[in-house]
């Protein structure tokens, strides 16, 4: 009984290690992309998943950095990264559960930072035009808010987040 007590509150404490990254844990403090986030998420209904990707300080391996789901935290970035990384465009992919964008993400001073991943929920009538618009809006309310890419990886308070207008 000790031992699965022990394992679960291991596996509560580090959940995600990966090189050049942080350990997020239950008892840390929350990165601030993490926050944003969490903030964007609460704000936007009609996003079903987002990740954000960056590379660390000093490094050039991209990873996700902050997710809604956690499990992806860490993941190494995938082609649709890299690729709006290198055109600083965003990508729109039509499935069936919604639409797949990966945006390129910059901060308030319009360097380019890292990527935005986000799946829009199915709405009728939706056309790839109309989520690039929600894209280009949801990253204009987001952008203003990252002073740098450094900010990102910063550590806040747990419940201290970043409150988007």
């Amino acid at each position: 009984m000790k031992n699965v007590a022990v394992s679960r509150w291991l596996g509560m404490v580090l959940l995600c290690v990966s090189p050049g990254t942080l350990v997020l844990s239950a008892q840390s403090k929350k990165i601030r992309a993490q926050s944003l986030i969490d903030d964007i998420a609460q704000k936007h209904p009609e996003v079903a998943e987002l990740e954000l990707s960056a590379a660390p300080p000093g490094e050039k391996n991209c990873s996700t950095i902050a997710a809604t789901k956690l499990n992806q935290v860490g993941e190494k970035c995938d082609e649709d990264e890299a690729a709006a990384l290198k055109t600083n465009e965003p990508s729109v992919e039509s499935e069936q559960d919604g639409f797949d964008v990966t945006a390129p993400l910059h901060d308030a001073k319009g360097k380019l930072i890292g990527t935005l991943g986000i799946d829009f929920k199915t709405e009728a009538g939706q056309t790839k035009s109309d989520i690039l618009g929600r894209t280009t809006s949801l990253l204009h309310e987001v952008e203003p808010l990252i002073p740098s890419k450094e900010w990102l990886f910063e550590s806040g308070a747990p419940n201290s987040t970043v409150r988007l207008p």
